[in-house]
């Protein structure tokens, strides 16, 4: 069964059971208990049932089987209208997108830990309570000018009054390389040489000899055959997990406590990673960190709620990038010269002059030390003794997150061995004296980075009930300070708010919001901005015509509007700049004096990019078992920096960007889950799909001759470049053509359609081809489980659809030219162009030349990159309650995860999503032993 007709079965199985995003996952309505299941925005609070906004939520025991060690690689698949898109690389994070991009820039979401804004990587899965996506204008206008690209809230678990749980949980996991790329052996590489000198019209590099000498590997030195990749990798790496969570309370204290301690080794070959007794190379982690969470009830109306968190990470390398390493093994051929010389020394070239083996054995290391401290302190005092209803808040947070760094820098000799028939072998050594040098950071030079967040808010509410009402008001001021190492690297908010929900006899609810809002990357003396919010809640279930209607738990009706915007601005960009040492030149001689040279000019206005967000969302669940939600949406975006195309250079200076972009992006989610109980069969099946759209309104773009040439009216990301229609067969067929301005093309070179029957093939006969390469039109998950006396497993899938992807890789898609590799893709898995095989040919010729003909955008290398993935799966047992009260457990638990097990895509080689040459791509296996007291 081929890709594409997996992918079909895969749709097909998803949409017949459409369902909504994990066992415990519900989307703005809960499953049994909805009048008693609060959701977090924040700021407010509010009943599920009652909620008017667009707000997607899941709790702990989501992530609790999730094998990730990194929490946004647990998120695939888990939220309708979250687009967790995987990177690759070693400990690399999912980029999160909420309803996709919006604007025109990357649409990172704004993550609010416990309140405050905070990154993700100081929580680890085990210590999560919820997760919610604020999606809709409604819920993001709380945010004022961050909340324009969605919002992703998360609280941490805290204690209970009156209880004592201890839960212990190990794991040890294995990383196995997937996708790896086949890179040629020494004698197909020199094949592939000289057939790609033949048809560049050079003459060969290898004799017939010297093909020989690889094959049969007669003079090693001369004629290697090294497989870098599998000489300097191994077959799995390592990494451990033990995590220790209590949590409890009394009558007036609640506490929760987690230790989490893991290491991770990476993929890099023992053999010289332990070359020399001065240090170990191999890339590893060690990871620390402590968190505790208390809650005081101060007095009968006075609680006060304290969290902190520490975090102490180790990390080492080889000294020199991640990337860079792995790159090195796949970008020198195999051919190139021996791991080490007859002489015992380094092999390398005059070319490369360095050893990709050597950099990894003999070039030092590099060790990074990472702090993070998390504090935030909230006090609420009950005011019902002044006015019932009335309550007052007061909250502090501080953050503050360092990197230090070490280095052990060295050299190492390396020897270049040349041949000739007039001298033979001979051999030049470099860098003969070899240095060592340990440098530890000291002064300012000692802090890698680091970056300081403080923030404090106040609030004041009044909430009453009486008879068939409900009112809730609220006002709240906060301001947030950030302030990292560098030049223009601090910002400063400042948020006036008013807030306002009504509900009448839970049937009719209306929320209000008015965020008046401040930040310091707008002009001197135009600071604030403005972001109301209304949004309104039908709840029919509650209506006395369905009264009769016992099978339906909810039927509610949304609506909302709201504005937001995003502040991710650059400083002085309403400054006049002058630049020093700029030569004019005065007087009959042409005398030379120094001066100043005039910038760019000044904005004079700016504004910050501004969403429009409406909303209108439909919440269903029946037989307490299935629940159902629609959401259709339209964002507006306006006010979006971007270049100024439009006026001429003529003018003689650079002008400045204007607030001029606008996109609008729609679409619809749709999720869908089934929940039940057989006996002692317990099964679920929830599942999401989101389908979103795009549209580029103004990006600021100038003049084009011919209408398919703008950007403005495709989607955000839209792929353009030239339609190839072939390959040129000989050299009449290219006198016949249109001319090809890019480089000389010959036989095998990819030709390209006139678009505007002008003769000549260049940039202007560019088109929009395939589709977004960034946002796709469609995200799906399906998650999926079942238990049966004890035993259970839990599976989560992700798909995409509508996107495209260029096949830009070096040495991979792209080979030889500029001194690159080759894989066996361009070898064996297609067929290039030959003479004998002109017919049947869908690659280029080879060619060592730059060759800017071939290996320009175009649909030559567009390729389709939808995919359906096996994200997560958990297979455990747990133990029958009467072993493990025997052992004084509540429970006992054994179970085997695994992450990224299989991909239908249709992409050879490389990670769809990231067709990168860095750290491997890998799938994770984990066993563990979960024990709760």
């Amino acid at each position: 069964m081929n890709n594409k007709l997996l992918y079909i079965v895969g749709m097909a199985f998803l949409l017949s059971t459409t369902a909504n995003g994990q066992q415990h996952a519900a989307d703005s309505l809960g499953n049994n208990g909805l009048d008693a299941e609060m959701i977090d925005l924040g700021y407010i609070k509010k009943n599920r049932s009652n909620l008017t906004q667009a707000v997607s939520t899941v709790s702990s025991e989501v992530f609790e089987n999730k094998t990730a060690t990194i929490l946004q690689n647990s998120l695939y698949g888990l939220f309708p209208g979250l687009y967790a898109k995987q990177n690759v690389g070693w400990h690399a994070e999912a980029a999160l997108n909420v309803r996709g991009r919006g604007g025109l820039g990357d649409g990172t979401p704004l993550i609010i830990v416990d309140g405050f804004p905070r990154s993700l990587n100081a929580i680890t899965l085990e210590e999560v309570e919820t997760m919610s996506v604020l999606k809709d204008g409604a819920a993001t206008a709380l945010y004022g000018a961050r909340g324009a690209n969605g919002v992703i809230l998360l609280t941490t678990k805290r204690g209970a009054y009156n209880s004592f749980d201890v839960d212990i949980n190990y794991k040890h996991g294995f990383t196995l390389p997937v996708n790896k790329p086949e890179m040629a052996d020494a004698y197909t590489y020199a094949r592939a040489m000289n057939e790609a000198l033949y048809y560049d019209g050079l003459a060969p590099m290898y004799s017939e000899s010297d093909l020989n000498a690889f094959r049969n590997q007669t003079s090693p030195d001369i004629f290697p055959n090294v497989n870098w990749v599998d000489e300097g990798t191994r077959s799995m790496g390592e990494n451990n997990q033990l995590n220790l969570l209590v949590r409890g309370g009394g009558s007036k204290l609640r506490y929760m406590g987690l230790f989490d301690y893991k290491n991770d080794f990476g993929l890099l070959n023992e053999k010289y990673t332990e070359y020399t007794d001065r240090y170990k190379s191999q890339i590893r982690s060690y990871d620390m960190r402590l968190r505790m969470n208390i809650d005081v009830d101060l007095t009968s109306s006075t609680q006060m709620q304290f969290g902190i968190v520490g975090v102490l990470n180790e990390s080492k390398r080889p000294d020199e990038t991640i990337g860079t390493i792995f790159e090195n093994l796949y970008k020198v051929p195999s051919a190139a010269f021996p791991i080490k010389t007859s002489n015992d020394l380094w092999g390398s070239n005059l070319l490369h002059k360095m050893n990709p083996l050597a950099v990894i054995a003999d070039q030092g290391y590099y060790q990074t030390n990472w702090r993070k401290l998390e504090a935030n302190m909230r006090i609420t005092q009950d005011l019902s003794m002044l006015l019932k209803g009335l309550k007052a808040e007061a909250a502090i947070a501080y953050d503050n997150t360092a990197t230090f760094w070490q280095e052990g820098s060295k050299t190492y000799s390396y020897e270049v061995i040349s041949y000739s028939d007039e001298t033979g072998k001979v051999g030049t050594v470099y860098n003969d004296n070899p240095q060592y040098v340990v440098n530890i950071g000291s002064g300012s030079n000692k802090v890698l980075e680091q970056t300081i967040r403080s923030n404090w808010e106040v609030k004041l509410g009044y909430d009453r009930a009486w008879n068939n009402h409900q009112l809730s008001v609220s006002a709240l001021y906060r301001q947030e300070m950030e302030e990292s190492l560098g030049v223009n690297s601090s910002w400063y908010r400042h948020s006036l708010m008013g807030m306002a929900s009504y509900n009448f006899r839970n049937k009719y609810m209306v929320d209000v919001v008015a965020n008046r809002y401040g930040t310091s990357v707008l002009l001197k003396g135009d600071k604030f901005r403005f972001y109301p919010a209304v949004s309104a809640a039908w709840v029919l279930s509650n209506e006395d015509f369905l009264k009769d209607w016992s099978f339906v738990d909810l039927l509610k009706l949304r609506l909302s509007y709201g504005r937001s915007a995003v502040d991710n601005l650059a400083y002085g960009l309403g400054k006049h700049y002058w630049s020093s040492l700029r030569e004019y030149y005065f007087g009959d001689s042409n005398t030379e004096v120094s001066g100043y040279l005039e910038r760019k000019i000044p904005m004079r206005s700016l504004e910050l990019e501004t969403a429009d967000k409406y909303n209108i969302g439909l919440d269903v669940q029946l037989f307490k078992k299935l629940s159902f939600t629609a959401d259709m949406y339209y964002d507006k975006r306006s006010n979006i920096l971007v270049s100024n195309n439009k006026v001429s250079g003529m003018i003689g200076i650079d002008v400045p960007q204007q607030n001029v972009g606008k996109v609008e992006s729609k679409g619809l989610e749709l999720s869908l889950g089934w929940n039940d109980k057989i006996r002692d069969f317990r099964y679920y099946i929830n599942g999401n799909v989101s389908f979103m759209d795009s549209k580029v309104l103004e990006n600021g773009e100038g003049y084009q001759p011919y209408d398919y040439l703008y950007a403005k009216g495709h989607k955000v990301g839209q792929a353009f470049g030239l339609e190839a229609v072939g390959y040129f067969r000989d050299e009449e067929d290219i006198r016949k053509s249109p001319v090809q301005t890019f480089s000389t093309v010959r036989p095998g070179d990819v030709k390209y359609k006139d678009q505007n029957n002008d003769g000549r093939i260049d940039a202007y006969d560019e088109v929009a081809i395939g589709k977004s390469t960034t946002v796709p039109e469609m995200v799906y998950g399906l998650n999926l489980g079942f238990e049966y006396k004890g035993f259970g497993v839990d599976a989560t899938f992700q798909g995409v659809g509508g996107i495209s992807t260029m096949l830009t890789t070096p040495h991979v898609y792209r080979p030889l030219r500029n001194n690159n590799n080759i894989s066996t893709w361009y070898l064996k898995d297609r067929i290039r162009w030959t003479e004998s095989t002109k017919d049947i040919a869908n690659l280029p010729r080879l060619s060592t030349l730059d060759n800017a003909n071939n290996y320009r955008s175009s649909t030559q290398w567009l390729e389709n990159g939808s995919f359906f993935k096996l994200r997560n799966l958990n297979v455990y047992y747990n133990f029958p309650q009467k072993w493990s009260e025997k052992l004084r457990m509540d429970k006992l638990q054994v179970y085997v995860r695994a992450q990224d097990l299989f991909s239908l895509d249709h992409i050879d080689y490389l990670n769809c999503e990231n067709l990168s040459l860095g750290y491997f791509d890998t799938m994770s296996i984990s066993l563990g032993l979960n024990i709760n007291f």
